[in-house]
């Protein structure tokens, strides 16, 4: 297996399970990935150079590490920045109502702190700050936040641990912006899919998506790949689990096989994740809250 800076955590340790004592030996904050329940759900979210960066070490020590592991590597050439695009001095927040939400104990009980951030953001209103402590870089988190319509700053106290500051994104258009039809950024926590609003062509794309869903016929999708029909549960995980879930089986699954998915329903969220990969899905609904979901690469029925 060939390694690279952009190589997901979860794959490496798909193929070698024995790499997360490597792994581990890195940094300190690795060991946390011998804990299953965090491993499951931080390793997903975490390439090689995102790791590099939490551990703060070079990206190539971090793919030495693994090629002494027996992985074959990309080095990346030595001029190679891994520094983080943040502000990473916060602006003055006086006036506003600070929500605190310190992810350490969470992390320190082995349990997934992505829960009880999403439940916590999903809260907060124009005119707030969330404000999340963690002790290492919360790299995954800042990129799902983005995704949620939240602009974020980040800074570290003198214990060096990391305090990233989330407020929605508010900004109004400028006049000229206005002039030419550009609307307001609705300021609340929602999925932000630049891929499907850059122009018409790919909104057009987005809708093929779906009507692609309603056309292809799902007992005909399910013959074609029978025998080559993994399955997995969903339906008992919290949210955001389903959707990690999913995409986690997707990154090992065989381009000839599907991927049978027993959920509670349609996950909006996931369509365009599963665009981005080349994927689609055809669905049948068993009764109001069990559907059953086939995902496969799209040129499978081509």
């Amino acid at each position: 297996m060939l390694v690279t800076k952009d190589t997901k955590i979860s794959k490496i340790l798909k193929e070698k399970p024995e790499a997360i004592d490597v792994i581990a030996a890195i940094h300190p904050n690795f060991k946390k990935l011998q804990n299953p329940i965090l491993r499951r759900s931080l390793a997903t979210r975490v390439s090689v150079k995102d790791a590099a960066r939490i551990g703060k070490v070079p990206v190539n020590d971090f793919l030495k590490a693994l090629q002494q592991a027996g992985f074959e590597v990309e080095l990346v050439p030595d001029d190679f920045q891994n520094t983080p695009d943040l502000e990473i001095m916060p602006p003055d927040f006086s006036g506003k109502e600070i929500i605190e939400l310190d992810v350490r104990p969470i992390i320190h009980q082995g349990k997934d702190p992505f829960g009880y951030i999403n439940k916590t953001a999903r809260k907060i209103k124009p005119g707030q700050v969330l404000l999340i402590i963690n002790d290492f870089e919360p790299i995954p988190l800042v990129d799902y936040l983005i995704g949620k319509n939240f602009v974020h700053w980040m800074t570290q106290d003198a214990d060096g641990n990391y305090l990233t500051y989330f407020k929605l994104n508010c900004k109004k258009p400028g006049l000229l912006q206005r002039l030419f039809g550009k609307k307001n950024v609705p300021c609340k926590y929602h999925d932000i899919h630049p891929k499907f609003s850059k122009n018409k062509q790919e909104n057009t794309q987005k809708s093929t998506f779906k009507k692609d869903m309603q056309d292809v016929d799902f007992e005909q999708i399910k013959q074609q790949f029978d025998g080559k029909l993994p399955e997995v549960d969903v339906r008992h995980l919290e949210m955001p689990m389903p959707m990690q879930t999913i995409l986690e089986r997707l990154e090992t699954l065989p381009e000839d096989e599907a991927l049978f998915v027993h959920h509670k329903r349609i996950p909006q969220f996931l369509l365009p994740e599963l665009e981005k990969r080349g994927y689609t899905l055809v669905s049948k609904e068993k009764s109001p809250d069990y559907t059953y979901l086939i995902i496969y690469k799209k040129n499978k029925n081509n």
